[in-house]
């Protein structure tokens, strides 16, 4: 790290200007002749130029060779501006209501925006390196409707984030397809510094080009590359710390004795309604709670003792970009560091992506893509925290001393293993990627692409389980001895992936049509490798390698996959004066992972646009900019279900034996059934939208309703038992509906000097399952999958508070679970049996998310900028359980809320908890409305607030443009759950990794 910062600042202390230079002066003044601030002035083909000051000024040191500079910004017409023989000019800026010439990328190609007639969320790469995450995937939280992203623990590198396209297709794997530069991968396997624009492709109608892979969206990140007649170096740098949002608070150790008590005495008490005894008494306690020595009286936190208040991370990205009319390269290397709050545990990663073309002639270009990505992840807690948290505060963690105290059970508590890293997870991941291409144009409006890539994939993991003694800490003498052995296992992975495409792209236009014709082939194949090792017993355990342990008793394993798709697709636009739109597309795919009939599958899909906004009849309506209507049919493919790269053949098992001649014999026999008539899951997409431009660009609107069916979803499906297997082969025999709509709404202007854009979005989608293949609801816990619901709604009883004495429920006359006392849960009968059974349960909420949405401000004014963020949820349910919900159970801890639940000094039917438990009585445990919470939320999800110099601070050295800022995330949030709970994994307490708050400061320097 410290060479790395020196190799930069040095880098930064070195830089010299390239040629001579020269000066250029100017003013640039808005529509009305007032002067323009914050006006981006750079020269042509390169990133390097300023800004206009307060009075709309600037100054800028250039090339003598430099004859044109472009004058740029937000809702004006890009200018081109002549140099050549001028060193000082005025520049008059014109509103440009729709960026007429924005293109944004689509399958295998880029359109115009305002051509498009498929539903596409474009995203400029700014956006996201703004946010200042560690993952991109974090950064896509609430930049386009209808994309919903959420993180369920906090742990550096790995903060389980999930990202969901128009809601949840199939009850199976429902990841989008991710497209770095055309070659799949995931959104954390880049930079967000990296990424030039990212476009979201949420119809069929934009989607079906990738056929069988499509199904879940497809997000396509295109990397940033050189430009002609630059060399630019940049530097973005951050350092910064992270807070817990949200974690679960202890009770003192008088308390919870206090409480062990009342529970104790609940779980005895007698049919008459008499308490039984105490375990600890009021003396105890009240010793325990005035003593001194809390050597003899722990009060501990086990938590709050090892998850520090602040963790450090620092980010720095390094970017080399050069371009002349031949050759173009752009190269970045990029460092990250990520600190835990617990001993023996950090992230890193590093990152080389370098992007090079060379133009041999107007007919030929090669280009030669390369990505290098390493990550370390050292984790001293990877089995999650939970054992932190469940500790109650009368058992010590560390003496003063500084011995280390023990758990309940005498054993060694989670925070010693942590600080000693006797359970530690070393995983070690490296990613290479190549891309080859040749790109031919043989005549006018022809180009022939060919592109080789590929991908190989190492993750190392290494696990090493340590033991201890422990000691007396007054004496010193052994109180526990580890009757297991030390051991450690590694295990490596290894996929490779070979991707082959090749494109012919056709463009003509004749008057005012316009025509364009993609033809291509994919050939992909992946090979994965498993490899696995593991001993134990170890007299030396500090050499942590596998040829230190025993090797008596050792065991190995390793097997090996494969898989390919090989893909024919096609799509025709059409266009009409950039009027009347058309699109067709299709894709013919066939998998290696489906038997021979099956293989096979074809994805079509059309859609149209209608620009009214250019028609004569609307000439008139001054205010309407530009408005298009478009509506979309089309077929998407899915075989994530299948669960194995063999579903259609039997498993043979060669450790099967059978009887001959009186005598066991070994053999080998089919156990698992698999049927060979299963194919592809597909979705059948309809939209509908309108996009919208009015007022000189000051407001934009884009709306569209869908409507997503998915059926042949790969379901595991009973066969008869005298079949002779136990398994449940996988059958295409479900069906899931989504029905929703996406609505986005941008207003910018300016102000004088005053610069703001406002955009915010709002989406919705309800979610059912219409189909289970004649299967019977599928409970599982709280969770029900049945025809008419959601997917995974939660499903239990209705309960109608507590009972406030026992009298009261020893009368009630619905049987429940158990004898009933005071404080317990009373439930509705449903089907008036006077039992609550089964059939009473019923589906009591949704635990996808509804009407979520984002709101995005950002503003400038005299080189200071603001962005502020906010995201939420309108609607969602989520659900308490575990130890959250009930104190003692499995040894666990009592938590601060745990105080307010209804007992004999305070008979509360509304209490928070029911009446306490150590047995847990199954009547409190069970499924019911009584736990469900409201997971609606709204948090402030990031601010920025930067300064960028004025140019005349710059002037005469080699530093165009330096930008200092200042980033906040998560830092507050509104919400109706309880403490140590996060409304974006509303159905745990945070015991694992709780989400983060991150504060950054960081730079960022042009050259």
């Amino acid at each position: 790290m410290k060479n790395f910062m020196v190799f930069v600042f040095g880098l930064l202390l070195c830089t010299t200007v390239w040629a001579q230079q020269r000066t250029i002066t100017g003013m640039v003044s808005d529509e009305g002749g007032q002067p323009l601030p914050g006006v981006n002035v750079t020269v042509e083909g390169t990133t390097v130029g300023t800004v206009t000051g307060p009075d709309g000024t600037f100054t800028l040191q250039v090339n003598e060779n430099i004859a044109t500079l472009l004058v740029s910004f937000i809702g004006y017409k890009t200018q081109e501006v002549d140099i050549s023989s001028s060193s000082n000019i005025n520049v008059q800026m014109e509103l440009d209501a729709i960026g007429i010439e924005e293109v944004v990328a689509v399958g295998y190609g880029i359109q115009k925006k305002v051509n498009l007639t498929g539903s596409i969320a474009a995203v400029q790469g700014e956006k996201l390196s703004e946010k200042s995450v560690v993952q991109t995937s974090q950064a896509l939280q609430g930049i386009a409707a209808g994309v919903t992203v959420t993180s369920d623990n906090g742990k550096p590198g790995s903060e389980g984030t999930t990202v969901r396209i128009r809601g949840i297709g199939t009850l199976n794997d429902n990841d989008p397809l991710v497209l770095i530069d055309g070659v799949a991968s995931s959104l954390d396997a880049i930079d967000p510094n990296d990424i030039a624009d990212m476009s979201i492709l949420k119809d069929a109608a934009s989607a079906a080009i990738y056929g069988s892979r499509a199904a879940n969206g497809v997000i396509l990140i295109t990397t940033r590359r050189g430009k002609s007649g630059e060399m630019v170096v940049s530097y973005n740098g951050s350092v910064g710390f992270t807070t817990p949002i949200t974690y679960p608070v202890n009770a003192s150790a008088w308390d919870y004795m206090t409480l062990y008590d009342e529970a104790n005495g609940n779980d005895l008490r007698t049919d008459d309604g008499v308490p039984g005894g105490v375990i600890y008494g009021t003396d105890k306690i009240n010793t325990w709670k005035n003593a001194t020595d809390r050597d003899a009286y722990p009060n501990s936190d086990m938590f709050k003792e090892t998850y520090a208040d602040k963790a450090a991370q620092t980010k720095h990205f390094l970017n080399f970009s050069m371009g002349t009319d031949k050759l173009k390269s752009n190269t970045s290397i990029n460092y990250t560091y990520q600190d835990a709050h617990y001993p023996n545990s950090n992230y890193n990663r590093y990152g080389v992506r370098s992007n090079n073309s060379y133009k041999m002639n107007d007919f030929v270009e090669f280009g030669v893509d390369l990505s290098i990505r390493k990550t370390l992840d050292q984790d001293a807690a990877h089995s999650g925290l939970d054992q932190l948290m469940r500790q109650p505060a009368l058992y010590p963690t560390r003496f003063s001393n500084g011995v280390w105290g023990y758990n309940y059970n005498g054993d060694p508590h989670e925070m010693m293993r942590i600080f000693e890293g006797l359970n530690m997870r070393y995983e070690t991941w490296y990613e290479t990627l190549a891309k080859l291409s040749a790109i031919i144009t043989p005549v006018r409006g022809l180009r022939i692409n060919f592109s080789y890539a590929p991908k190989l994939n190492t993750a190392d993991i290494k696990t090493v389980n340590k033991t201890t003694n422990l000691y007396d800490y007054q004496t010193g003498e052994v109180t526990y001895t580890p009757t297991g052995m030390a051991n450690m296992s590694e295990t490596r992975n290894t996929t490779k992936e070979d991707d082959v495409n090749i494109l012919i792209n056709y463009d003509k236009s004749l008057g005012s049509h316009d025509l364009s014709v993609l033809g291509g082939f994919q050939y992909l194949t992946n090979d994965y490798n498993h490899l696995n090792a593991y001993r134990q017993g170890n007299d030396f355990q500090k050499f942590e390698e596998l040829n230190s342990y025993n090797p008596v008793g050792q065991t190995n394993a390793g097997y090996s996959t494969e898989w390919a798709l090989m893909s024919y697709f096609g799509r025709v636009n059409y266009s009409f004066n950039s009027k009347y739109l058309l699109e067709a597309n299709v894709r013919y795919d066939g998998s290696s992972r489906f038997a021979s009939g099956y293989k096979w599958g074809v994805f079509p899909s059309f859609s149209a646009g209608w620009r009214f906004s250019e028609e004569a009849f609307m000439e008139n309506i001054k205010w309407l900019d530009n408005a298009k209507l478009r509506a979309s049919w089309g077929e998407l493919g899915n075989q994530s279900g299948l669960g194995s790269n063999y579903p259609f053949a039997l498993t043979i098992a060669t450790d099967q034996y059978a009887v001959f001649g009186d005598q066991l014999n070994p053999g080998y026999a089919p156990v698992d059934y698999a049927l060979n008539d299963i194919t592809w899951e597909t979705t059948r997409m309809l939209d509908f939208g309108i996009d919208f431009t009015i007022l000189g660009g000051k407001l934009d609107a884009t709306f569209d309703w869908y409507k997503k069916d998915t059926r042949d979803i790969l379901l595991s499906m009973p066969i008869p038992s005298v079949m002779g297997y136990a398994n449940s082969p996988k059958q295409n025999a479900g069906a899931v509906e989504n029905i929703g709509w996406d609505l986005s709404l941008s207003h910018a202007n300016t102000v004088g000097k005053f610069y703001y854009k406002i955009t915010g979005i709002l989406s919705d989608v309800k979610n059912k399952i219409t189909d289970m293949g004649g299967l019977n609801p599928q409970v599982d816990g709280i969770y029900v999958k049945q025809v008419g619901d959601p997917i995974n709604a939660l499903y239990g009883y209705q309960a109608d508070g507590l009972f406030s004495s026992f009298e009261e429920a020893r009368a009630y006359p619905i049987t429940q679970w158990g004898k009933l006392q005071g404080g317990d849960i009373r439930y509705i009968d449903q089907d008036g049996d006077d039992t609550m059974t089964g059939d009473d349960r019923f589906v009591i909420g949704n635990p996808i998310p509804r009407w979520t949405y984002s709101l995005n401000i950002d503003a400038e004014y005299q080189g200071f900028d603001l962005a502020l963020f906010f995201q939420g949820v309108g609607k969602r349910d989520g659900y308490i359980s575990g130890w959250y919900a009930y104190p003692f159970s499995n040894a666990s801890t009592v938590l601060e809320q745990h105080l307010d639940r209804w007992y004999e000094g305070n008979p509360n039917p509304n209490a928070a908890f029911p009446r306490l438990s150590i047995n847990q009585h199954s009547n409190n445990t069970q499924p019911s409305t009584f736990w469900q919470v409201s997971a609606a939320y709204l948090r402030l999800k990031n601010v920025q607030l930067g300064y960028t110099l004025p140019a005349s601070l710059l002037k005469g050295n080699a530093i165009s443009n330096i930008r200092i800022y200042t980033s906040a995330s998560n830092l507050f949030t509104i919400s109706d759950l309880p403490i140590g709970m996060d409304p974006e994994s509303p159905f745990s307490v945070q015991r694992s990794y709780p989400l983060i708050s991150t504060y950054v400061f960081g730079v960022q320097v042009k050259f």
